[in-house]
């Protein structure tokens, strides 16, 4: 009497595996708009950018293998200067602060603030307020 009921409780256990997998499935992923590699300026610099669209909404820009050297008041400027050589390239540009540096080296992101939209800007910058210095730079470039 048992093997009879077996194909009913295969077809439960398949139906309830399906809406496993269909609630598991994310319903949104994650778009690159931008990347770009660091490049250093008045000090090295080095490392991945990655400008996202966040899938909750939003967008923030990641780092990756990243590494700059130690100074005061460092931020993370986001720039309109499509490929910022000089100091002058950032201070002409139009910016958006995402905040101070979070550490000297590895992976960090930066959310871009509510309302901020990435298609103006074409770099990101680490920036050193006190001294009007770019530390380095990254073009942001779309795939």
């Amino acid at each position: 009497m048992r093997w009879k009921m077996w194909p009913q409780i295969f077809a439960a256990g398949g139906l309830f595996a399906c809406l496993l997998l269909i609630t598991a499935a994310p319903l949104q992923a994650e778009e690159i708009i931008a990347s770009g590699q660091f490049y250093g300026t008045h000090h090295p610099t080095s490392g991945r950018a990655i400008l996202v669209a966040r899938d909750g909404g939003g967008y923030e820009i990641r780092f990756e293998d990243f590494a700059s050297d130690d100074g005061p008041d460092i931020f993370i400027y986001l720039s309109t200067a499509e490929e910022p050589q000089t100091d002058a390239a950032i201070s002409n540009a139009r910016n958006e602060n995402l905040g101070p540096r979070k550490a000297l080296s590895g992976d960090q992101s930066y959310i871009l603030p509510e309302g901020v939209s990435p298609d103006a800007f074409k770099s990101v910058a680490v920036w050193c307020r006190t001294y009007s210095v770019m530390f380095g730079a990254a073009a942001l470039e779309k795939p």
